[in-house]
């Protein structure tokens, strides 16, 4: 039987092989050489949230292929329970062609085995019973994943279990959903906490909008709290009714955008899960956020816990 709050966070959703480029490039069929990497945005959450000292499990699909096997090893090697884990001889494992950068990569992705995650009885119980469960837009793309994952955000709401959703949304990845605005829409009404990118907001919401506006359709939806990272432009957090805030961007060498993001979310989601105030665990994103930037590939060392609360004393919010 599992005991009440057994796993911190429950990560549900995508995980796959990354392939990113040795160089720097703007378009992936320009590069010579990849490397492979664990990769999926609810698996690099969870990874980096392990690696904190988190108890954490993933739900997710993989092929019964050697790129399964990768994950599976690497992902286990950091920490995280993969009990949840699910394999299937119908699909390959989900692979994730990257361009190095800077600034916003260019991708290709491969659909496979992330698609067909299954409902069980025991993953709807851990769900029930975990502080945290967390999922992405990406993982919602597709069926029948799409339906497990809506029914255990269900169940979660019920349950009172805290829910955080990236919409890492991208139109190549939606192909079955007239109307994908409909789709999350419904998913938020059990959302608690989401953190879009600004160029999130621009593929789900069009350009043109200010951060504030943006939010407030995220809060629309559902969300109770609603942070949008901005690159080089810092953060933007609105919290409950009008308390919004403005974090500056350090200036800062970047290396290799990939992966910054979920760094950013398990700064949050440490934060909240170690008793934060969420404007402190906002901070240690950032913090966390920073320090990925400056290497190559989605999962890097990370400082300390106790360094990275250190660290994000340092950043001053502004008010909006």
């Amino acid at each position: 039987m599992i005991m009440k709050n057994s796993y911190e966070l429950i990560s549900v959703g995508e995980s796959l092989v990354d392939f990113i480029s040795d160089e720097v490039t703007d378009r992936v069929w320009d590069a010579d050489l990849y490397r492979i990497f664990p990769g999926g945005q609810v698996t690099n959450l969870a990874a980096n949230t392990a690696r904190l000292g988190k108890r954490v499990a993933l739900a997710t699909c993989l092929g019964t292929d050697g790129f399964g096997r990768i994950v599976v090893e690497d992902v286990q090697r950091k920490g995280v329970d993969m009990s949840f884990v699910q394999q299937t001889d119908d699909q390959p494992t989900t692979v994730s062609v990257i361009s190095k950068s800077p600034s916003l990569s260019d991708f290709i992705i491969i659909r496979g085995a992330d698609t067909q995650l299954r409902y069980s009885e025991e993953l709807e119980e851990a769900v029930r019973t975990c502080k945290i469960m967390h999922t992405s837009a990406f993982a919602l793309s597709r069926e029948p994943a799409r339906s497990t994952i809506l029914r255990l955000l269900a169940a979660a709401r019920e349950a009172g279990t805290m829910v955080t959703l990236d919409p890492n949304y991208h139109p190549n990845v939606w192909p079955d959903v007239p109307n994908f605005i409909d789709m999350l829409r419904f998913a938020y009404q059990y959302v608690t906490l989401t953190k879009p990118s600004l160029d999130d907001c621009h593929r789900l919401l069009g350009t043109g909008k200010t951060p504030e506006e943006y939010a407030q359709i995220f809060k629309n939806w559902g969300a109770s709290i609603v942070i949008i990272t901005m690159g080089k432009d810092g953060v933007y957090f609105s919290g409950e009714g009008k308390n919004c805030r403005m974090v500056r961007a350090e200036d800062i060498k970047v290396n290799d955008v990939t992966g910054a993001g979920d760094a950013f979310w398990s700064g949050v989601i440490t934060g909240i899960l170690n008793g934060c105030e969420i404007l402190d665990a906002v901070r240690a994103g950032q913090v966390i956020a920073e320090n990925k930037l400056k290497y190559f590939g989605p999962i890097v060392d990370m400082p300390s816990w106790k360094k990275i609360i250190e660290d994000s004393k340092l950043i001053q919010f502004e008010n909006c």
